[in-house]
């Protein structure tokens, strides 16, 4: 995709999230936001930030984390630490090691360099580094498919109490730098029964509570909207710490559409420039995934590719896009080679957009052992999802299948 040709210094939707030098792009849960920059004027906080995949739980961390920066309340790394399925506790303190001492060194190289703290910091990122090439696998990426149970084996890296001795002397030196409360840390990934497993993290967490106490570190628990719920009902102890948490909810149309404006507004090259999509296909876009902002713009691009925006056409019109939109979805499902019966329940869930295994049995007219059994396909080929209520799960179509089966009369 050629940007520039359409007046554009880069692509203004990137699906990465917001980041330092992208803060003003943020739009969005304004309120949760003010509640929780006030929660972190303190130290030793710790936040559980949750949200449906694609609403822009991350972004609002890091909005969260970047602009305390800018006030000198913390020092953060410049990346979130993406938790992988089976690290362990010092597989993770080695990771937040390793991100702190990147970024000072980037940050503040003259004032670092002859620290003997920060000295010993760096020297077992390079031992670190080893144990896991010696042990054959690429540092900090621990196998395992997201979701299954098991456990994959890790090097002992060295004693857990010896890694947070290393951050302790990492917080003494950004506050020497200026930085009132220390440390914030934000740990991503933490997406119950999809990326983690709910047994090795709960082991997990556990452990790492006392460490989420250390002097002069503050933590930000990412996740999707079971994560709260899975630490209120099975790790008390960490559940008494929590300061503070948010769930993230997509924005609304009218927010959206200032998204888009805003976006527009920052990434153009002249003042004549607007983008050549019509408001009716943003509005699609926004009702078909929910509002999942990483989701639209990963389709965006791949709309704007498919009908060579710029070369073929110089305008997407709704007419345009649906039928496009609609067989990306078509070629996903078609990867997976469903049974009929699997098709049958899926088109129901679809058009149900929530339904419990009982509902949609009776619906159908099959079993409910039969209908389960289905939608545990379904789950692994991640083509619906469920939230739990008390002993029920309801489930819910991804986007893919909400694509595939949308009308586009």
């Amino acid at each position: 995709m050629q940007w520039e040709a359409l007046g554009f210094k880069d692509d203004p939707f990137k699906t990465q999230p917001i980041t330092s030098y992208t803060l003003d792009l943020y739009t969005g849960n304004k309120d949760k936001l003010k509640q929780a920059q006030y929660a972190l004027n303190a130290s030793n906080v710790v936040m559980i930030i949750e949200g449906n995949r694609g609403v822009g739980t991350t972004s609002f961390a890091n909005f969260l984390r970047f602009k305390a920066q800018e006030k000198n309340k913390y020092f953060t790394p410049m990346s979130e630490i993406k938790v992988e399925p089976y690290w362990n506790a010092d597989t993770l303190m080695a990771a937040v090691i390793g991100n702190i001492v990147r970024t000072l060194e980037l940050d503040y190289p003259s004032k670092i360099k002859n620290n003997d703290r920060f000295t010993e910091a760096k020297s077992i990122i390079g031992r670190i580094t080893e144990t896991f090439r010696s042990f054959g696998l690429s540092t900090f990426s621990v196998g395992g498919n997201y979701g299954s149970s098991g456990a994959t084996s890790q090097p002992v890296i060295m004693p857990t109490q010896m890694l947070v001795h290393h951050i302790e002397n990492l917080v003494k030196i950004v506050q020497d730098l200026g930085f009132k409360y220390g440390i914030l840390i934000q740990l991503n990934n933490l997406d119950v029964g999809t990326v983690q497993n709910e047994e090795h993290l709960k082991v997990l967490l556990n452990v790492m509570r006392d460490y989420f106490q250390t002097p002069g570190t503050s933590w930000l628990l990412v996740g999707d909207t079971e994560l709260r719920r899975f630490v209120a009902q099975k790790i008390d102890r960490l559940d008494d710490i929590i300061a503070f948490d948010a769930e993230i909810t997509a924005l609304s149309e009218k927010e959206y559409l200032e998204l888009i404006n805003i976006r527009v507004q920052y990434f153009k090259a002249k003042p004549q420039v607007t983008l050549p999509v019509d408001k009716e296909v943003w509005i699609y876009l926004f009702r078909i995934t929910s509002g999942r902002l990483r989701y639209i713009f990963g389709l965006l691009n791949r709309l704007f590719s498919a009908l060579q925006l710029g070369v073929l056409t110089d305008k997407i019109s709704i007419e345009l896009a649906m039928p496009v939109i609609k067989r990306f979805g078509e070629d996903r499902i078609k990867r997976h080679r469903l049974s009929e019966t699997e098709e049958t329940v899926l088109r129901a869930v679809v058009a149900s957009k929530a339904i419990q295994v009982s509902d949609l049995a009776k619906h159908i007219n099959k079993s409910q052992t039969q209908v389960s059994t289905v939608l545990g396909n379904l789950l692994k080929y991640r083509l619906v999802h469920y939230r739990q209520e008390w002993r029920k799960r309801i489930y819910m179509p991804e986007i893919d299948a909400a694509l595939a089966y949308s009308d586009t009369e």
